[in-house]
């Protein structure tokens, strides 16, 4: 049979579409693999550079970024006033990741911070309740006439009952001291908190034995003494004490406590909040200190530790292009920012938290050198610590420079071993290799599927035009035989009654012929609408198979068979009761057809376990087994002689085998040529 002209058609795309581009780009490709170590070479060499421009870029912008970070921080503390009450809320100041500390310079003055007592009190919030340095002496009438600490000894231990006189009595203005500390110890232990602040403020008042404290003791002093104030729940009094501190503080000229001052005042603005009694106003305005005298007093502590490198880095110039410089110690890392960044004369020093700068641009370049992982580098510091990347061993060096000031890093790239660039190119020649093969089987597969479609197609086509001549030829034969009866009936050519018996008679098995041919057509149509056709109900099998063999046993008794019947009653299945029916004639049919007289034929129908069992068999002339796995196909019919000369659709072992698909029973088949055929269903038996 000719292939017809979209099987033509599709050859020739799958061919030009498939077939040639696929031998065309193997043979390129086969190319292309024989020059991939240069290709390897030359493709590092382009990465390279890439890679260099994309770390030196990236370090770049993160700086960048750093300093518009920087310069907008510095921006707002410039514009802001700087009293400390009039600074603002603590949640507006503009802190920078990697920046520990920002100072704000103008002509040379220091901006910010600013610790000095100018303005300080402008703030309506604390105007009407600042105590004064000379207020602060509580008790200052009452120890005024006393002349010398002898006297203050003498009047202390008259005010203590439990202790003597002659206990106060030492050779050493140390000893004295020592003793005073003792005593109020002492009254704190016993809780005679008005005794202990008597001599607290003694201490407080005499600059002499004011003098003797270092720092860290005076502020101990301070904040016992507001603890008690606090404890006598005299909050008032508690805040006129430590805005008193605050004042005496701020009007030092030397700053060198700043650590236990700082401590002090967060303890003591931090308790001041916790009163339950406090105005808002007030509460809001202690907030404030707490939040930016402290940053503050953090700054100037970092400004009196490293005054030298402030110095310096002062009075260096900066060149008018770039507005940057950094100087590094052991210590510390500064950076001054001045004009173009900054306007007028204007100047920013900053300190940079080196952990936090480091990690921020350690995040920036781990981002660039993910896409370049087989560039051998390393990014080390000054004392030659690995910060990123590896060191390859007795790799040459290509390029080496300094890539971060700030953090003096040193970036450096090495050439990559020949071995290393065969072996990545050994892989990806593999890769190629395998997918070459792979496309080329994938397009032997397909075309060998494509051409086997073809032929089945073929086939099958075959097989419909078979099925149609058959059809044809089955169905004018019997209406040729009833148009002749009926026309010599209608006549009056038969004058015998027992010829119009006769005739009526044929004519009533052309019709039966015609009947059945046609119901097995639509049987098959209707198995092709799946199961949605069918009506399920709970029937007994033997009756069905009982029905179909009643109305054809006549016409196998006729042609001379014998038959062999046993079903069992009471063997329940679900199903389709017209599909049961049809399995059943097509399966009795074929026997009859294809066993010749003297012949048996023995139809079963029994239980086995959970399955009901139906079985035809015959002594027919029985099925090649080459032929046996195709005669379920639809309009498969054998060729053999014997079956070429028997009337047949090729649709009644398809019908079989779709009804047992459909009830999902077992179909299976033994036969041998010339000894007959036994086909056995098996049903699952309804519960």
């Amino acid at each position: 049979m000719q292939v017809s002209r979209n099987n033509l058609l599709f050859v020739l795309l799958f061919a030009g579409g498939i077939i040639l581009p696929t031998a065309i780009l193997s043979y390129l490709s086969f190319r292309n693999i024989q020059n991939e170590v240069y290709l390897a070479q030359k493709n590092f060499d382009e990465n390279l550079s890439a890679f260099q421009n994309e770390v030196e870029d990236a370090i770049e912008k993160e700086q960048a970024k750093i300093y518009q970070e920087t310069k907008a921080a510095s921006l707002f503390l410039y514009e802001q006033p700087q009293g400390l009450l009039d600074f603002g809320h603590a949640t507006e100041f503009k802190s920078v990741e990697g920046i520990e500390a920002i100072f704000l310079f103008n002509k040379g003055t220091l901006i910010y911070p600013d610790l000095s007592s100018r303005n300080f009190f402008k703030s309506p919030d604390f105007s009407s309740s600042v105590a004064t340095p000379q207020s602060i002496n509580l008790y200052q009438e009452e120890t005024a006439g006393f002349k010398d600490s002898l006297s203050q000894r003498i009047y202390l231990a008259k005010r203590s009952k439990s202790l003597k006189p002659t206990s106060f009595f030492f050779e050493t203005h140390d000893d004295q001291i020592q003793n005073l500390l003792g005593l109020i110890r002492f009254y704190y232990k016993q809780k005679n908190y008005d005794e202990a602040l008597k001599l607290l403020s003694i201490l407080e008042n005499s600059p002499h034995q004011q003098g003797y404290l270092h720092a860290d003791l005076t502020r101990a002093v301070n904040l016992l003494h507001f603890e008690i104030l606090v404890k006598q729940r005299k909050h008032q009094e508690a805040q006129d004490y430590c805005l008193s501190v605050l004042v005496q503080f701020l009007e030092k000229q030397d700053i060198d406590d700043v650590s236990s001052s700082k401590f002090f005042f967060e303890t003591a603005f931090t308790q001041i909040l916790s009163f339950e009694k406090l105005a808002q106003d007030k509460r809001e305005a202690f907030w404030n200190l707490r939040e930016n005298f402290n940053r503050q007093l953090g700054y100037m502590d970092i400004l009196h530790h490293h005054k030298d490198q402030f110095q310096e880095i002062l009075n260096d110039v900066v060149s008018s292009k770039e507005g940057i410089l950094y100087r590094n110690t052991d210590d510390a890392t500064l950076f001054k920012m001045s004009y173009p960044y900054l306007s007028g004369d204007q100047v920013v020093i900053a300190k940079l938290d080196r952990n936090a700068y480091r990690t921020r641009l350690l995040n920036r370049l781990k981002t660039v050198t993910q896409s370049f992982k087989n560039i051998p580098f390393s990014i080390t510091e000054k004392n030659d610590s690995l910060i990123l990347g590896s060191i390859p061993k007795d790799a040459p060096i290509i390029g080496q420079h300094e890539i971060s000031e700030a953090l003096d890093w040193e970036f450096t790239l090495y050439e990559k071993d020949m071995q290393d660039i065969r072996k990545e190119t050994r892989h990806r020649m593999f890769l190629m290799y395998g997918l070459m093969l792979f496309a080329l089987i994938t397009v032997i597969f397909g075309s060998f599927f494509m051409f086997r479609f073809i032929t089945q197609e073929r086939k099958l086509l075959a097989m419909k035009a078979n099925f149609l001549s058959s059809v044809s030829h089955e169905l004018k034969t019997p209406l040729t035989s009833i148009k002749m009866f009926a026309e010599m009936m209608a006549r009056g050519r038969l004058q015998k009654a027992e010829k119009v018996q006769e005739y009526s008679t044929l004519i009533g098995k052309e019709a039966s012929r015609l009947e059945n041919l046609i119901g097995a057509i639509l049987n098959y149509t209707r198995m092709e609408h799946g199961t949605g056709a069918f009506k399920w109900e709970r029937l007994d099998f033997s009756i069905c198979a009982k029905k179909v063999f009643d109305a054809v046993e006549d016409i196998g008794v006729e042609k001379g068979l014998t038959f062999y019947t046993h079903f069992e009653p009471n063997v329940f299945v679900m199903g389709d009761y017209t599909a049961l029916y049809s399995l059943v004639q097509n399966l009795i049919d074929n026997a009859i057809k294809y066993t010749e007289a003297p012949g048996d034929i023995t139809i079963d129908v029994k239980s086995e376990d959970d399955w009901i069992v139906f079985s035809v068999a015959d002594t027919g002339i029985g099925i090649a087994s080459s032929e046996q796995k195709n005669i379920f196909n639809d309009f498969y019919r054998v060729g053999d002689e014997m079956t070429r000369s028997t009337k047949g659709s090729g649709l009644g072992l398809a019908t079989v085998k779709r009804v047992a698909e459909t009830h999902k029973a077992t179909i299976s088949l033994v036969s041998k040529p010339g000894k007959g055929s036994t086909f056995t269903v098996k049903f699952k038996r309804a519960e």
